[in-house]
C-alpha cells in the first residue's frame, strides 16, 4: 500500500519538479524535462479516492465538484508543497510540486505570465463579478458566511442571488493564485494579483485572512487607460509629463484613485514621446499598449522579487521613465531618488492626505542622521506632488477626485531644504498661475460646477475659512 508521506519524502530527496499520481498507474516523478515511473504499486482508485478527500476537507471538495480545479498549499514536517487536484472526486488526479524557499525566492518560477494573460476565474465568481460591473461597482467584497458587498456610488450594498455566496472562500482564493501566492497565503500574508474577463472587464485582487475565515476584495479597473478628461482632472496635469527628469508624486489614502492618475500620464507619455517607459506594479491594474512609446511593465512577485529590485534593474535597462507603483520602503525611496537624480523622470505615489505632508513622509522614513541629505535631495529632484481623494457626486452616480497640486519651485525648495513645510500652503496659494492647486480652492470650483455638494465641500476641507474665501470670489 502506498504511503502519501512517503512519496513526499521521496520528492524532497530526489529533487524533483512534480509528483503527480493518477489511478491506475505507478507514481511518476518529473525531473527536468523527464518522467520517470517509480518502482511502485499502481495506485489504486479507493486509495486515491480517499487521499485526497483527506487533504482537500469538505470547503474544497465542494470547489472541486464545481470547477474540476482546485490547487492549496500543503504542509509535511519542514517542509511546504503545492498541491493541485483535478478533476472529479470519483476519478481525481494529483500533482504535487516542492516548496519554493521563501527567504530567497518569492517569484513563481513555473509562471511566466505577462499582464495580458489571465488567471482562472471560477464560473461562480466570474458570474457575481460580472452582476458586479453591470451594476456599476467599483468594488467587491467576498467573506465566509456573508453576502457578497459591492460599493456603488461610494455606499456598499449586498449582491442577492448570486452563486458565489455558497462557496467557501478559502478554494475560491487558492484557486486564482498561483503556488506562490497560496503558499504566501498559507503563511498568513495577504495576496495581490490581478486578472481580466473577457466581456467582463479587468481586475484588481486582494485575499486575505481575518478572524471569520478567509476574503477577497475586488477593484473593478477600467478596460482602456482613462485619460484626465475622462478622470475629470484639471488638464494642466498633462504638464507634469513634460518634465526630462525629477521625481513627480501622486498621492492620497487608498482607493483614491492614484492608479488611474498615474495611468494617464503614462497615456500621455505613450501618446507623445518615442521614449522607454519601464513601471514596476504590484499588481499590474493598466495594461499599456505600444504607441510612440516603448513600454515594459513588470508585476512585483511575478516578474521580479521587489520594487527596490526592479529599481535597481532597471537603471541598467536604459529607461527615460521609470513608474513605482509605491515607495513603500527606505530602500524604494533612496532608489527613486538616485533615479530622479541621474537623468529619469520617476512617476511614482504615496500615502499621505495633502501634497506638501508627502515631504515628511518621505523624510521620516529614515534615521535622523540622513534627514537633511534627503531634504536637499527632495528639494533638487522633487518636480510636483498631486494628493487627491474621491468624493461622492452630487447626482449620486459616482465618485470624483477632489485634488491639491504642488509644484516645486524656488521657494518650496527652499521650505523643504530648511524643514518649513508648513509654509507651503501659503506659496500654493500665492502661485495659481504656476499650476498650484490648493484642495479648498479645488473643492469650491467643484461646488461651483454642481458636481459635489456643499455639504460635502466643506466636510473635506482642512481650512473652512480659506474655503469660504474661494467659494465667495
Amino acid at each position: 500500500m502506498l504511503e502519501f508521506e512517503s512519496l513526499l519524502q521521496l520528492l524532497h530527496r530526489r529533487e524533483a519538479n512534480e509528483l503527480r499520481l493518477t489511478a491506475g498507474k505507478s507514481p511518476q516523478l518529473i525531473v527536468g524535462n523527464r518522467a520517470s515511473r517509480i518502482a511502485l504499486p499502481e495506485v489504486e482508485p479507493a486509495w486515491l479516492r480517499n487521499q485526497v478527500a483527506a487533504l482537500l476537507g469538505p470547503d474544497r471538495m465542494t470547489a472541486l465538484a464545481q470547477s474540476q480545479l482546485v490547487g492549496f498549499a500543503h504542509s509535511y514536517q519542514d517542509l511546504v508543497f503545492d498541491v493541485q487536484v483535478s478533476g472529479s472526486a470519483d476519478d481525481p488526479e494529483l500533482s504535487v510540486r516542492p516548496q519554493i524557499d521563501r527567504t530567497t525566492l518569492t517569484i513563481d518560477p513555473t509562471t511566466a505570465a505577462g499582464p495580458e494573460s489571465s488567471l482562472p476565474v471560477p464560473p461562480a465568481l466570474r458570474e457575481c463579478l460580472a452582476q458586479a460591473v453591470a451594476r456599476g461597482a467599483s468594488d467587491i467584497h467576498l467573506g465566509d458566511g456573508e453576502p457578497p458587498m459591492v460599493r456603488v456610488a461610494g455606499l456598499l450594498t449586498p449582491l442577492v442571488d448570486v452563486a458565489v455566496a455558497n462557496i467557501p472562500i478559502r478554494p475560491l482564493v487558492e484557486s486564482m493564485l498561483t503556488g506562490v501566492g497560496r503558499r504566501r497565503l498559507a503563511d498568513g500574508a495577504a495576496v495581490d494579483f490581478s486578472f481580466s474577463i473577457d466581456g467582463v472587464g479587468r481586475f484588481r485582487g486582494n485575499a486575505y485572512r481575518a478572524v471569520k475565515g478567509y476574503n477577497l476584495a475586488f477593484r473593478v479597473l477600467p478596460a482602456d487607460i482613462p485619460s484626465l478628461s475622462q478622470l475629470r482632472l484639471p488638464r494642466s496635469l498633462a504638464d507634469l509629463c513634460e518634465f526630462p527628469n525629477g521625481l513627480v508624486l501622486v498621492s492620497g489614502p487608498t482607493g483614491s484613485g492614484k492608479s488611474a492618475t498615474m495611468a494617464a500620464l503614462v497615456g500621455i507619455l505613450n501618446e507623445r514621446k518615442p521614449i522607454h517607459i519601464i513601471t514596476l506594479e504590484d499588481p499590474i491594474e493598466f495594461v499599456h499598449q505600444r504607441k510612440q512609446a516603448l513600454i515594459r511593465q513588470r508585476e512585483v512577485g511575478l516578474h521580479v522579487e521587489s520594487f527596490a529590485e526592479g529599481l535597481r534593474d532597471a537603471l541598467r535597462e536604459d529607461p527615460d521613465v521609470i513608474l513605482v507603483g509605491e515607495m513603500r520602503d527606505k530602500e524604494t525611496i533612496q532608489l527613486a531618488l538616485t533615479a530622479a537624480e541621474t537623468g529619469h523622470l520617476v512617476l511614482s505615489t504615496l500615502h499621505s492626505n495633502r501634497a506638501f505632508t508627502a515631504c515628511d513622509r518621505i523624510v521620516d522614513v529614515f534615521p535622523e542622521h540622513q534627514q537633511s541629505q534627503i531634504r536637499v535631495q527632495l528639494a533638487e529632484s522633487l518636480r510636483a506632488v498631486v494628493a487627491q481623494r474621491l468624493l461622492p457626486q452630487k447626482d449620486g452616480k459616482g465618485r470624483i477626485a477632489g485634488i491639491e497640486v504642488l509644484r516645486i519651485n524656488h521657494a518650496v525648495g527652499n521650505h523643504i531644504r530648511e524643514q518649513r513645510v508648513n509654509q507651503i500652503p501659503s506659496v500654493m496659494q500665492t502661485h495659481r498661475d504656476e499650476g498650484m492647486w490648493v484642495l479648498e480652492r479645488h473643492l469650491a470650483a467643484l461646488v461651483k460646477k454642481d458636481l459635489i455638494t456643499l455639504e460635502t465641500a466643506r466636510a473635506h476641507a482642512a481650512d473652512i475659512q480659506l474655503f469660504e474665501t474661494y467659494m465667495a470670489a
